[in-house]
């Protein structure tokens, strides 16, 4: 619930990398968040992620809706690796993360923005929440920029890598978008 006194905001960043799916669901819920709950959220986008959000055309209901956007330079620019692996942040959950960016993380590749925060998140012991795109066995139904359906197979090889980012430490592998929310009102909860 909004503030009382001398309560402290839950510090958030949402991650966002290279894919459309649920993008406007995403931001439709940080608006919620916001207008509703005492959280301060930083986005921060990959490259592609700022890429494909611009595509979708929802860049500004993004910069509408969340007054720190950030836009990676390089995998260290804007620098919040550090902050992130001190956890000067409540929660760092990445939404939507694209197949591309769950294999680099699988593989130890931390040359984007997104994946060098996972890294150094999980290297500083700090828990990282992170939503694929491509994690059904089933085909997934999405939408185009343009509003019309967009169906898309996920290969094998993304459900391998899925299987393997579960196994990995410091991590959580969220399944449904609806466990986004409860997930980010425990986190105020326990921060209250």
């Amino acid at each position: 619930m909004k503030k009382n006194g001398d309560q402290k905001d839950m510090k958030l960043i949402w991650g966002i990398t290279g894919t459309g799916y649920l993008m406007r669901e995403s931001i439709d819920l940080m608006k919620e968040l916001q207008d509703n709950y005492d959280i301060d959220i930083t986005v921060i986008l990959s490259k592609e992620g700022a890429a494909v959000v611009k595509w979708y055309k929802k860049w500004l209901l993004l910069t509408e809706t969340v007054k720190k956007v950030k836009v990676e330079k390089t995998p260290n620019i804007p620098f919040y690796a550090g902050p992130l692996q001190l956890g000067n942040y409540d929660l760092f959950l990445a939404c939507p993360v694209s197949a591309n960016s769950v294999a680099k993380i699988v593989c130890g590749i931390a040359d984007t923005l997104i994946t060098n925060c996972v890294a150094q998140a999980i290297k500083g012991g700090q828990t990282v929440y992170i939503f694929p795109s491509d994690q059904d066995t089933e085909p997934i139904v999405t939408s185009r920029p343009n509003g019309s359906t967009l169906v898309l197979k996920i290969r094998d090889i993304e459900l391998e890598n899925i299987k393997k980012l579960k196994q990995m430490e410091g991590i959580v592998v969220i399944s449904k978008f609806s466990e986004i929310k409860q997930l980010i009102l425990q986190k105020i909860k326990e921060k209250s």
